[in-house]
């Protein structure tokens, strides 16, 4: 027998009001739907000197969190590879519980189970939500407080570029390339680094509509510019602009095409954009931070708003899907 309409009608407007409190949990928006990323607050940033690192034993060395899954963390990951900081700057890599929504650590870092506790143990650091990248310093004494240096990625990225101690003194952000950088920055984070999430946690279509136009033209504005001034967004040479938005773009097939409605035009269709993916894929063993498998889990399995079925979707490996 058929479900009667007026069943139908109420089952849609109870999903949808408890949809609605779902995605308010994933990230809050404005009064016309427009999902706002919500903003850390950052301690006073104190980074070791070089002769305090040189006098320091590897467990004492910082401690840099990212997760496999984070396009923020991922950026940050990049450049902590390309830099060569791993004598200095130890890297963990958090785990997602997609029950809880939680990152945790196995085996557990420093006696922390999961990234909430680290944060508490942390010099009473108040925060609202934990979240990755975060690099903090365990200090040199058995008895130390932790302290975190900054669990801003934008912050992050240029801390690293200028660490006391690394094996690649490439300047991922030299002043000939400051204005351009700045401009790149802001308009890639707010239209596509953000703009993903605003096409997926748009709340109504009209939200959704706006996200996807800017996401598209910002795509085209940064297709012709590698056309006419490439290889790079800044010309000849490869910057922190480059590094902000790869992380986007290297998941669009795997996550940010089906699970954020990101398809209005196939990436595919942006050839210079293709190509300069695939180069920065295939340079500093960066193809070891991506893995699109774990994308998938991640993101399909703990998004439960925008996949309550939490199936998650087979596809191809990212090596096939950036070299085809």
């Amino acid at each position: 027998m058929a479900t009667p309409p007026i069943l139908v009608k109420a089952a849609k407007e109870i999903w949808n009001c408890e949809w609605k409190i779902l995605m308010n949990g994933l990230g809050p928006s404005d009064s016309q739907g427009n999902y706002k990323r919500p903003k850390n607050v950052q301690p006073k940033i104190q980074i070791p000197t070089k002769d305090d690192l040189e006098n320091r034993d590897m467990d004492q060395m910082p401690y840099l969190i990212v997760g496999k899954s984070c396009p923020w963390a991922h950026r940050v990951w990049i450049i902590h590879k390309i830099k060569g900081l791993k004598a200095t700057i130890n890297l963990n890599i958090a785990q997602v519980n997609t029950s809880s929504g939680r990152w945790i650590f196995q085996p557990k870092l420093k006696g922390c189970k999961t990234l909430q506790d680290l944060y508490k143990k942390c010099n009473n650091y108040q925060i609202k939500r934990a979240t990755v990248p975060m690099l903090f310093d365990p200090g040199k004494e058995a008895k130390s407080k932790f302290r975190i240096i900054n669990n801003e990625s934008a912050d992050l990225l240029e801390i690293l570029n200028k660490w006391p101690v690394n094996t690649n003194n490439m300047d991922l952000n030299p002043k000939i390339h400051h204005k351009k950088i700045l401009n790149w920055q802001n308009l890639i984070q707010e239209n596509i680094n953000n703009g993903v999430y605003k096409c997926g946690f748009a709340r109504n279509q009209k939200a959704y509509e706006k996200a996807s136009k800017d996401l598209f033209s910002t795509l085209n504005i940064i297709e012709e510019s590698l056309k006419l001034n490439g290889p790079w967004l800044c010309g000849e040479d490869l910057t922190i602009a480059d590094i902000r938005l790869f992380p986007t773009l290297i998941r669009w097939e795997s996550v940010y095409e089906p699970l954020f409605k990101c398809s209005k035009q196939p990436i595919k269709s942006f050839s210079n954009i293709i190509k300069w993916r695939k180069t920065i894929f295939n340079l500093y063993n960066i193809e070891e931070t991506c893995n699109a498998d774990t994308w998938r889990k991640d993101y399909f399995g703990a998004l439960f708003p925008l996949n309550p079925s939490s199936i998650i979707p087979q596809g191809e490996s990212i090596r096939k899907i950036v070299n085809q």
